[in-house]
């Protein structure tokens, strides 16, 4: 993973992180129209692109969630939008809404109740995450707030405040490690205990493209992303004293001359 100098490059994991989840978010939010997919296109694009040019950690997942998107995305051109757009809402309401052979909730509590229950305990524990930062979901999505698409929104918003903080430099950098360790706390606590099994639970229902293409890509974001912000909190850790230091080996070297 390369890393800069100063908190800089963690103001810019932080913008590609927020995006990525941003990205996630909205594929299981609702069903995608084309204005969603053509985002969906050029985003997912440059995020993976971008992954590369960062020596991001790889992951098989990731990789598999890749090609299929390409795949999918190649084959637009072909395809009548309108009846693209109707077998995606009619995927959706077969993977997800109890229409179809198998439903794969969205929801955390239902993965995590010991009877597979709606509105448990872990609904209640990311509200109050959700407070802490002043986040308040829209009264217009009517999904429970332990939904996948609200809780990726959760991450995505904090690693917005992480950047923002981070990109004040020193005066910022207590609020950004704050912000990460809320992250790290969310991610550990609730992410990583439903999401693998649900993204996996997606992979072996749904058919090859853009949903499984998307459970591959969140089973394997979330999978690393523990190490991202394992790596941003060490550099805003570090960042202070490797300047102290840089500054006494400076100024303790006498000149060489040749």
């Amino acid at each position: 993973m390369k890393k800069g100098n100063d908190t800089s490059s963690t103001a810019l994991l932080g913008q590609f992180r927020e995006a990525f989840y941003l990205l996630l978010s909205r594929a299981f939010s609702r069903e995608p129209d084309q204005e969603m997919l053509k985002s969906a296109e050029q985003v997912s694009r440059g995020l993976l692109d971008a992954w590369e040019l960062m020596e991001l950690p790889s992951d098989p997942d990731v990789q598999a969630g890749k090609t299929l998107l390409e795949t999918f995305f190649s084959e637009l051109p072909q395809r009548n939008a309108d009846e693209l757009i109707e077998q995606l809402a009619r995927q959706y309401a077969a993977l997800f809404l109890g229409v179809g052979p198998k439903t794969v909730s969205l929801c955390e509590s239902v993965y995590r109740s010991k009877f597979g229950l709606l509105y448990q305990s872990t609904l209640f524990d990311v509200q109050q995450s959700y407070r802490e930062i002043g986040m308040a979901k829209s009264d217009h999505y009517r999904e429970p707030d332990d939904h996948i698409a609200v809780e990726l929104s959760y991450m995505a918003r904090l690693c917005n405040m992480t950047r923002e903080a981070a990109s004040a430099g020193r005066a910022g950098r207590a609020q950004a490690l704050q912000h990460l360790r809320l992250q790290q706390a969310f991610l550990k606590g609730h992410l990583l205990q439903w999401v693998p099994r649900f993204s996996q639970d997606l992979i072996v229902t749904a058919p090859p493209g853009f949903y499984r293409a998307f459970a591959h890509l969140l089973k394997g974001y979330i999978g690393i992303d523990g190490r991202l912000i394992d790596s941003m909190i060490q550099e805003l850790n570090d960042t202070p004293r490797s300047k102290r230091s840089k500054k006494k080996v400076s100024s303790d070297r006498p000149a060489t001359h040749h």
